[in-house]
């Protein structure tokens, strides 16, 4: 959090700098009106955190398949696109319903180490790659306005592409380690609810600049891993098929800053 507000304070910083003088030269009622319809596109800087719990296919826990439980923390970036309405009231207030698609390109990646105790101990069991391919949300929009400068707060519906693959690692003699032997890949496109904070200057009568933060939630995200094995032993725990069932839940925050163009407005 204290990375996004840091980055964040300062990006406002150069908007307020960059576009002060040429509002303040057109601040008429009619060139600081908010209402109407309009297209944003963004730059996106993500962070996701998963927790959870794996265990075995049949549903009972077991001391492999718990070890890879997530608790994992990874970044990522993409750009995206955003279509919204508002009106503009007299008394400053802007109610408004925007949506929009977000590429990402964000991955992390956990390992787990075996701790049964043979001559493979401290050597990788099972490697999970975690990805987060987009996001999308559907949300209201409540604001305040004065002049070209307009502050809100928005909340409502997301929608990700999360995607996760496992990699067993089996035994290997000669020095004693564990080689990569084969992957399985589940996908989830879980519905969440995110909440956020916005502001945005108006630079001319259509253009403005933006910025805005969203936390956004997915709880009980399920993953599928039906071949994992009980162990790395050869012969004995890769031979047996234990497979995983898998419940997480993952936590985004992410901010964006784009360039909106309203439709029907003087440039």
């Amino acid at each position: 959090m204290k990375t996004y507000s840091s980055v964040a304070g300062g990006m406002l910083v150069g908007v307020l700098a960059l576009t002060a003088e040429p509002v303040l030269a057109q601040a008429s009622p009619e060139a600081a009106s908010w209402s109407g319809s309009y297209v944003s596109l963004f730059g996106i800087e993500s962070s996701s955190r998963v927790s959870g719990e794996s265990r075995r296919g049949d549903g009972n826990v077991g001391t492999n398949a718990s070890s890879e439980s997530a608790e994992d923390s990874f970044r990522g970036a993409g750009a995206g696109l955003l279509l919204g309405f508002q009106r503009q009231f007299p008394t400053g207030i802007v109610v408004g319903l925007e949506a929009d698609w977000g590429w990402l390109h964000q991955e992390g990646r956990q390992d787990t180490i075996v701790t049964a105790n043979n001559a493979w101990n401290g050597m990788t069991q099972a490697s999970i790659l975690r990805e987060t391919r987009w996001l999308s949300t559907a949300r209201l929009r409540l604001g305040y306005a004065n002049g070209p400068f307009m502050v809100n707060i928005t909340g409502g519906l997301a929608m990700a592409s999360l995607n996760e693959t496992r990699t067993q690692y089996e035994g290997v003699s000669g020095p004693n380690q564990t080689m990569a032997r084969f992957s399985d890949s589940d996908h989830a496109t879980p519905i969440g609810w995110t909440l956020g904070i916005g502001a945005a200057w108006r630079v001319s009568g259509a253009w403005s600049l933006r910025m805005d933060y969203l936390h956004t939630q997915f709880d009980s995200v399920r993953f599928s891993f039906p071949d994992a094995r009980g162990g790395v032993v050869s012969g004995s725990g890769f031979a047996s098929v234990q497979g995983r069932s898998v419940e997480n839940d993952v936590t985004m925050q992410t901010l964006r800053i784009g360039v909106t163009y309203r439709f029907g407005a003087a440039p």
